[in-house]
């Protein structure tokens, strides 16, 4: 097996599936020795322009070798040594041409086993079960787990109304079915996943085309094969389950109900099947590589034409991800992961090819960013604004489901919930011994990996309103407009701002989501105004706030406010005493106070605060001396100013010319008592002088001093001495 250790952190990337072993608790599947990531292969894009031949000579130095391209985002799928990776990584990193490089991370996938495990229909109709859909309050099934973490399966019920609407939303609109692959006048949606069995009851009719990035005998025990003829098949049964609740064939009598009805799904096999140890257990996990994850979006965002150049399948409308990332300790601890630049720029490609994309928000129970979900059309920084709808999980009572990540106003991520615990599901017929395609084999699973399909099939009921009710120019998603907005900018505006705010229990859903929990009815009833998203920054540093005006941004407190289509917004930007302001920047732009923004997709603004320059004070003068006989010697380098002093100039007071210097040597021609004055200047030309009187020898030392301007007055004599007529 390919295992790699590491010291101190491992990045397992792992479906967002809720973990649920029998013989373990929640989460506590042990990762330390999971493989990290590809032990031969790393992720390289060159900066543009780079020529050819810096291309293979850095590929050379390295010791790489190409293997294959993802074309859409230029990145290289690069071959190495194995176990040179982050050495490899480091090399690349170096080379001024080459714009990122990253190891080709694994996800790792884990699914639950209950008790009684996956149960064969028998021709039952299970919708009454599917709560989500429609919650009258009615029993249904729940999965629990004892002290020691072994789950069963036992009857609940929740509240009434917390549901997506179901039935109300198919009174409106069953949605369109794409006649094949090549029709782009009905929505399609792309399963990425561990495949899809396309043949059991409920999916036979709904698969348009299967597709395998892993390979058809991945992995070192070749656990996962596939066939020619069945390449993205589904050993593991996560891909099956989540495309069941996006399409299960609906009104058929039996199984269960899809949310898009009539849609038809692509089965894009991006995870395979793999064993992890512990050092004493071994465990049957999936691994996803971020290479395989990337082209696929790219494919699946992308019209794809045979040998003669005739279109075989037009762009997917909807990519649904039900898998995301996470920085992982050896105890096993979770931190937040930084965005993955691979994948990031797949997403930001497919989205702006009109695609939208949904993904699992994850399991953490925390704020914590987690990808692809939280990507932007800033990949390499993270900020920016969001290109994937982030699905976190509700309950049967509208309340956060526990394990769901979730996010805050101060970092609002999160775009909405659906339901995703005790969800019931299709898996592949081989998990409960059926023969093909004779009876439906289901199962009830937690994890935002469930609620992510809801929103991926009421996404498509969406889509096929807006052609039904006419779209500008042609159908491809590429090309769809309502309005002059790219279709997959409405449909995503009118899940989220339809959502349901407030749970059937009273509870405010969008304080753990920016809009709440998802509401197919209203989406497809309602209609929304198209709005957007502005969100105010400050930078510098100084300090000021910004506002829009009465109910508007008031940043400070309120940096983010939603205003509809083509609002012309005006910003003022307003310094604090200590500050001045100094322009803006992002989507905002110029150096006067005021600025407009027009509200045509989301936009961010930032206004860059500069503290102002303390006022410059004058120097002050003070020098010390000592004297032995009639020479002496000055030094002016106790004088001091906020800034530095440029010069200084020495009068001793017996009618010769002035000297310069921070320390100078003077010898008088006489014994006697002598004013010496230092004169200092700063660099803003400001001066200072202190004066003191010193009693010249013709032998012997004079007792050495100081001249120090404490009170500015230009004299070395106290104030309250020379009042006293004592200097």
């Amino acid at each position: 097996m390919h295992s790699t250790r590491t010291a101190t952190l491992l990045l397992a990337l792992w479906l967002t599936t809720l973990a649920n072993l029998s013989f373990a608790a929640p989460f506590a599947l042990p990762l330390s020795n999971a493989p990290r990531f590809a032990p031969d292969k790393v992720l390289v894009k060159f900066q543009p322009g780079t020529a050819s031949s810096e291309i293979a000579a850095a590929h050379s130095q390295a010791g790489g070798r190409l293997l294959k391209t993802i074309d859409a985002i230029g990145v290289q799928v690069v071959g190495v040594p194995a176990g040179t990776v982050p050495d490899k990584v480091a090399l690349y990193r170096r080379n001024p041409n080459v714009a990122y490089v990253e190891p080709d991370y694994y996800r790792l996938m884990v699914v639950p086993k209950e008790e009684p495990g996956p149960t064969p229909a028998g021709g039952s109709d299970y919708f009454t079960e599917q709560w989500y859909l429609n919650n009258t309050g009615q029993q249904h099934t729940k999965v629990v787990y004892d002290i020691f973490g072994t789950p069963s399966l036992e009857t609940t019920q929740g509240t009434s109304g917390a549901d997506i609407n179901g039935p109300e939303a198919w009174d409106i609109a069953k949605g369109l079915a794409a006649s094949n692959g090549a029709d782009n006048s009905a929505p399609k949606i792309a399963v990425l996943d561990s495949g899809v069995d396309c043949g059991t009851v409920e999916l036979q009719s709904k698969c348009i085309e299967q597709m395998n990035f892993v390979g058809l005998n991945p992995g070192f025990f070749g656990l996962d094969p596939c066939s020619d003829t069945n390449p993205a098949c589904d050993n593991f049964g996560h891909g099956t389950f989540v495309a069941s609740e996006a399409a299960a064939a609906t009104d058929n009598g039996e199984g269960i109900a899809g949310v898009g009805w009539n849609t038809r799904v692509g089965a894009y096999k991006v995870c395979y099947m793999e064993l992890v140890t512990d050092g004493i257990n071994v465990f049957q996990v999936g691994l996803c590589p971020l290479s395989a994850s990337a082209e696929a979006i790219t494919v699946a965002a992308t019209d794809q034409h045979d040998a003669q150049g005739q279109l075989v399948r037009s762009q997917y409308h909807i990519i649904t991800m039900s898998y995301g990332s996470d920085l992982i300790e050896e105890d096993g601890t979770l931190l937040p992961s930084s965005p993955p630049n691979t994948e990031c720029d797949a997403v930001l490609y497919a989205w702006n090819r009109g695609t939208l994309l949904v993904a699992g928000a994850g399991n953490n129970g925390d704020t914590s960013r987690f990808y692809p979900a939280a990507c932007t059309d800033a990949p390499a920084t993270g900020d920016g604004q969001s290109t994937v709808m982030a699905v976190a999980a509700s309950d049967h009572n509208d309340n956060r489901a526990s394990f769901s990540t979730y996010s805050l106003d101060g970092d609002d991520w999160v775009s909405l919930s659906a339901p995703g615990e005790s969800i019931l599901g299709v898996l592949p017929d081989a998990q409960c011994s059926l023969a093909a395609g004779t009876d439906t084999c289901v199962n009830w699973w937690d994890g935002t990996s469930m609620a992510t399909p809801l929103v991926a099939g009421a996404a498509s009921l969406v889509w096929s309103q807006l052609y039904q009710n006419g779209v500008d120019g042609l159908p491809a998603p590429a090309s769809c407009t309502v309005d002059g907005i790219p279709c997959n900018r409405v449909v995503r505006n009118r899940l989220e701002t339809s959502a349901d705010k407030v749970g059937a229990s009273g509870a405010d859903m969008t304080q753990w989501t920016r809009h709440g929990r998802l509401n197919v009815a209203a989406a497809l009833s309602s209609q929304p105004a198209i709005s957007h998203l502005l969100s105010v920054g400050t930078a510098g540093d100084g300090s000021g706030a910004v506002a829009s005006g009465a109910g508007g941004i008031d940043c400070g407190s309120d940096c983010t406010e939603s205003y509809p289509e083509l609002t012309s917004v005006s910003l003022t930007a307003s310094a604090d005493v200590d500050s001045s302001f100094v322009g803006w920047s992002g989507d905002c732009s110029g150096t006067a106070d005021t600025v407009s923004v027009t509200m045509d997709s989301d936009k961010n603004c930032v206004a860059t605060f500069d503290q102002n320059p303390a006022a410059d004070s004058p120097p002050t003068a003070a020098f010390t001396f000592s004297c032995s006989a009639l020479q002496c010697d000055f030094d002016g380098n106790s004088s001091s100013d906020d800034d530095a002093v440029v010069s200084f100039e020495w009068n001793f007071g017996d009618g010769t010319p002035t000297a310069t210097g921070a320390r100078v040597s003077y010898t008088f021609g006489t014994a006697g008592s002598y004013p010496v004055t230092l004169t200092v200047t700063d660099s803003s030309n400001q001066s200072d002088d202190v004066a003191t009187t010193i009693q010249i020898k013709s032998k012997g030392k004079t007792k050495g001093g100081s001249g120090n301007d404490s009170d500015g007055d230009g004299n070395s004599c106290p104030r309250g001495k020379a009042a006293q007529g004592k200097c």
